[in-house]
């Protein structure tokens, strides 16, 4: 390595050869979960917008069908509530949270109070990239426990939106 430059031990090699011998199973259920997962998102009362490629009412999603086999595994969503999509985020059981996807775990994120943090908040906005955004990395659990995690989230965070006396906490 020292002579050659930058390269993989045997042992990294091997790794690298196990993981591709799966890799086609592993996308392919993490999609067939995103799809699921963003197939109820669209429909929750809380959510205002969905991100992903593989829904209908997604922009450019008749281009996307045409050029790959599945929508990914990457989705996000808006609430209008910074407050409702934290609890959403921090009241997941089975989702970690965290700022690296690629895991066959799922994932879930605030990106404007992790991975984009230092961006300003005015760049953000000029590049739709709103504070309420909510971003989830499909991994290859049952997709039925899932989704039963996000409603239990969501209705954590639909309590904690409405005060004692009925009223909105307000949008942010």
């Amino acid at each position: 390595q020292n002579a050659e430059g930058n390269m993989m031990s045997p042992f990294e090699c091997w790794l690298s050869l196990r993981g591709i011998k799966t890799m086609a199973l592993r996308m392919k259920e993490q999609a067939r979960n995103a799809q699921e997962i963003a197939n109820f998102l669209e429909g929750h009362p809380l959510v205002k917008k969905v991100n992903y490629a593989g829904l209908e009412s997604h922009p450019g999603s008749d281009i996307h069908a045409r050029q790959a086999s599945s929508g990914g595994s990457i989705i996000s969503f808006e609430t209008g509530s910074v407050e409702v999509s934290r609890r959403i985020v921090e009241d997941t059981k089975l989702f970690k949270i965290t700022v690296s996807f690629g895991s066959v775990t799922s994932l879930i994120s605030m990106p404007c109070y992790m991975s984009h943090a230092s961006v300003p908040a005015e760049i953000r906005k000029e590049r739709g990239l709103v504070d309420d955004l909510v971003r989830i990395s499909a991994g290859i659990e049952s997709t039925e426990d899932l989704i039963a995690d996000l409603k239990r989230a969501f209705e954590s965070a639909e309590k904690a939106a409405v005060s004692p006396a009925g009223r909105s906490n307000g949008s942010n």
